[in-house]
């Protein structure tokens, strides 16, 4: 990949009715910006290979979705032996594929710039949405998760990583400062995080865990653990 740009993305006062985007500039800093701003995301993608190691089945798919600049997709390919089938690598931001086509020379991998909701999963025993549900429309959400669920390869997974609300009101309190801290650690002011949450407000619905495990009984998985969590950062694998 490219050098990594510094995020100075929000050092400056943004307009009322600014709305964060995948655009151009948010793809050329997002490896800087997820970096400083999601705790444990290393370790995150490094075990995602890992668990992706374990499950997956020969000559089937994997289908990275919301795959941003294909750090997932890398990792599965590097820990995977004898890799046998393709990385469907999908985002609807033009200006994150266009940056993973021109810094990323995998013939593994298929790049696909289009909207997770019209994807259609083909011959897959891994499907990774790595901080990509909290950005799909709530009303959606459900009906998504369902259709991928249903197309999954028998015993084959979806690991799902979100930013979580904490069901008990002093855990989500102290998280939340914590992770302010977490970004005023790694060198955001203030002024830089608070017009970030104005600009997410909009576009970054959050949930709580319990929501999140509801909805994944109500498309049918009983079977799920919470592998990771880190902060107000969870991640789960569910098991077809």
């Amino acid at each position: 990949m490219k050098e990594c740009k510094k995020d100075n993305l929000y050092k400056k006062k943004i307009s009322k009715s600014h709305k964060f985007t995948f655009d151009n500039k948010v793809a050329d800093v997002f490896e800087d910006m997820v970096n400083r701003s999601v705790p444990g995301y290393d370790f995150l993608v490094d075990n995602i290979g890992v668990l992706s190691k374990n499950f997956y089945q020969p000559n089937t798919n994997i289908y990275d979705l919301g795959s941003s600049l294909c750090s997932c997709s890398l990792s599965v390919l590097e820990k995977i032996d004898n890799f046998s089938g393709k990385v469907f690598a999908v985002d609807s931001s033009k200006a994150m594929i266009d940056i993973c086509k021109n810094n990323i020379n995998k013939e593994e991998i298929k790049f696909i710039n289009q909207d997770i909701c019209e994807v259609d999963v083909k011959n897959t025993s891994i499907i990774i949405l790595n901080l990509t549900l909290q950005f799909v429309d709530l009303k959606k959400r459900t009906n998504l998760l369902e259709k991928l669920f249903s197309q999954l390869n028998k015993n084959g997974v979806i690991i799902i990583t979100e930013k979580i609300t904490l069901d008990k009101e002093s855990d989500d309190i102290f998280f939340k400062k914590f992770h302010d801290f977490y970004k005023e650690n790694n060198g955001y002011t203030k002024e830089e995080i608070d017009r970030k949450k104005i600009a997410l407000e909009k576009t970054m619905l959050i949930e709580s865990e319990k929501s999140h495990e509801r909805r994944f009984l109500n498309i049918g998985c009983e079977n799920f653990y919470k592998w990771f969590q880190c902060y107000n950062f969870a991640s789960w694998i569910l098991i077809k």
